[in-house]
């Protein structure tokens, strides 16, 4: 009777993938927390490995230095967010539900994430990498973002929902009543998901309502 063999060395090498993606995760968890407590300029590798508990050496095993640290954060979480914002942009049975639905997805995910946020919100994508390509990637799903807004925008245009206008423009403005309030919200300590409904309100009240004339 033979003796079944099993592929061990490739379960050990999927483990060590495991591993090797869970310190990364834990690096970047660190490098979230660092940064929101001291910027971007007050943070270190250092300070990072102290956070994460390990040696400076085995951050730089994952990231070449700080800066590529500070916009991988920024690629993940906010690949994340927008995933989630798309998945909820879909599920409305017309725009202004997928639009209302989105805000909600964004606030929740700010509220889940504040952190984060106040690294966002402080230290906005500038050039402050080396690493052009990895900022690129950051603009890129900044405008993936912007778009799943303004497509939401537009099919309210076409079906008379929302007013004529440029529907970048109204997404640029809601982006940016989003990002406001989050911010407020966070200084004090308010639940971000309570303000969704007032703030897609307040956006499709004004997208609704024809231009005064001067």
């Amino acid at each position: 009777m033979s003796v079944p063999t099993f592929p061990t060395r490739t379960v050990t090498t999927g483990r060590r993938e495991r591993e090797k993606q869970q310190r990364r995760q834990a690096i970047l968890d660190a490098a979230e927390r660092v940064f929101a407590a001291h910027g971007f300029h007050g943070a270190s590798v250092d300070k990072i490995a102290q956070e994460a508990e390990y040696a400076p050496g085995t951050i730089y095993l994952y990231f070449k230095d700080k800066d590529a640290l500070y916009s991988a954060l920024f690629t993940s979480k906010l690949a994340r967010m927008v995933d989630q914002v798309e998945k909820a942009a879909e599920s409305g049975a017309d725009p202004l539900e997928g639009l209302r639905n989105s805000i909600r997805a964004q606030f929740e995910f700010n509220d889940r994430n504040r952190e984060f946020f106040e690294v966002f919100s402080r230290h906005r994508i500038t050039e402050q990498t080396e690493d052009a390509q990895e900022w690129h990637t950051v603009h890129e799903i900044l405008q993936r973002h912007r778009s799943v807004l303004t497509r939401l925008i537009e099919r309210g245009q076409r079906k008379k929902l929302l007013r004529s206008g440029d529907s970048h423009a109204f997404a640029d403005a809601l982006l940016g009543a989003i990002i406001h309030m989050s911010h407020e919200m966070e200084i004090n300590g308010t639940h971000l998901g309570k303000e969704a409904d007032f703030v897609f309100e307040l956006f499709v009240r004004g997208a609704q309502r024809a231009p005064s004339l001067p």
